[in-house]
């Protein structure tokens, strides 16, 4: 018992400078981004058809998987304290699976977007925004809205977490009159590398 005991005690102090090194790495940390940094972001995850074209499925006979995959790749800005503007491509797939032939349907939304911070630590970011484009080779409009949370990882690395619904539509079925939901809900999680213009906050330029 005794020897438990010192080896206790010798632990606890290790904790306790490990737990403190912690806290300093996050403290020293900025919020995520910068004022004045570019951002690229890759992120992916599971995607759900909400409504899930019911009326499309018993017209077919046709049968579908609520959950599909999803992506996306965000260009983006740091106006300014509050305001971080982007550009953003993805990839959205879904099946369909029909006695006469299965319906494979891709949508590439491009997008203008822009998020506001919400809640800002040192370390992270919760963040809400939105944005308005066009989904090709569906050809519809798109619109989404989101909530996030970046989490500053080490130097110009962060992982962000983002729950986002988009609102798009289209008649991709020649077959069909019927209009399918091609938005839904994308749940993800993924990276940002954020950087610094050469310039910006006292960075060295070279001639």
């Amino acid at each position: 018992m005794k020897m438990e005991n010192r080896s206790n005690f010798c632990i606890l102090p290790q904790m306790r400078l490990a737990l403190a090194a912690l806290l300093a790495a996050t403290s020293a940390a900025a919020a995520v981004p910068e004022k004045g940094e570019g951002t690229i972001t890759l992120f992916g995850g599971a995607r759900a058809l909400v409504p899930g074209n019911s009326q499309y499925l018993t017209e077919q006979g046709a049968t579908h998987r609520l959950v599909q995959p999803g992506g996306m790749a965000s260009f983006g800005y740091q106006y300014d304290d509050e305001l971080h503007f982007k550009i953003e491509v993805g990839f959205l797939t879904d099946r369909y699976r029909i006695a006469g032939g299965d319906l494979q349907v891709r949508s590439i939304p491009i997008l203008l977007a822009l998020d506001t911070a919400l809640v800002k630590g040192r370390s992270f970011t919760f963040y809400g925004g939105g944005g308005i484009g066009y989904s090709l080779n569906t050809g519809s409009r798109a619109g989404y809205v989101a909530l996030g949370l970046r989490l500053q990882i080490s130097g110009p690395l962060a992982a962000v977490i983002e729950d986002r619904y988009t609102l798009a539509s289209a008649q991709v079925d020649p077959q069909s009159k019927e209009r399918l939901n091609v938005g839904g809900n994308l749940l993800s999680i993924g990276l940002m590398f954020h950087f610094l213009e050469p310039d910006d906050k006292g960075k060295p330029t070279h001639p």
